[in-house]
């Protein structure tokens, strides 16, 4: 990793940790992504002083700003989430967005290659158990018998994403987004397509 330290942002290397740990899917919080970060290039995420660098510290400082970096609409917005709670209740997470899952997608070789990483490709039988899901859920169904969603409800949409319709638009965005997410990586044409349908169908509840 050292010899190629100039050739990878700490955006690179942070948003491999939180790949690492499943952000695709889930929210992870600040000091896991810290200490996976750490692990991976612990000259760029350690304490500064000699004496704390010696005994195996993260710094969560130059990590929680590449996260909110890469949170940014002017970085592609490829994470949502945040550092600590607030007033309303959001607890502290980062989870990848449909764009953050592009961009590892595209990026993941080579940060694997210069981290000397093994491939963090989802395994066969999971990417069918998902894509299998899909299928056989009424609005997928819906969208293939007619070639569109025209026949599709808001209710059918829900049922999907496992949300009540009148849920608030951040709690639908959110559902969605983590199965947008998913399907990129699982790098399905059909199932890529049907959510590119969703989106634009639902794009109301959604924005």
């Amino acid at each position: 990793m050292e010899n190629h330290s100039k050739d990878l942002s700490n955006i690179d290397v942070v948003l491999y940790a939180l790949f690492k740990l499943g952000g695709i899917l889930k929210p992870i919080h600040t000091e896991e992504i810290a200490w996976e970060a750490f692990k991976l290039a612990k000259e760029r995420f350690s304490w500064r002083l000699t004496k704390f660098r010696a005994k195996g510290f993260p710094d969560k400082s130059p990590v929680r700003f590449a996260l909110e970096n890469a949170k940014k609409e002017e970085s592609g917005r490829l994470i949502e989430g945040r550092a600590g709670g607030d007033a309303s209740g959001e607890l502290e997470g980062w989870l990848f967005t449909p764009n953050g899952a592009r961009w590892i997608k595209e990026n993941e070789d080579r940060i694997i290659k210069l981290l000397k990483q093994s491939s963090m490709t989802i395994p066969k039988r999971e990417a069918e158990r998902f894509i299998k899901k899909i299928q056989n859920d009424p609005l997928y169904k819906s969208y293939k018998k007619n070639n569109n969603l025209d026949e599709a409800s808001i209710y059918m949409f829900a049922d999907m994403l496992v949300c009540a319709p009148d849920s608030s638009k951040n709690i639908i965005r959110k559902k969605f987004d983590q199965l947008f997410s998913y399907s990129i990586l699982v790098d399905s044409y059909d199932i890529g397509t049907f959510f590119q349908a969703c989106k634009e169908k639902y794009q109301d509840f959604l924005t």
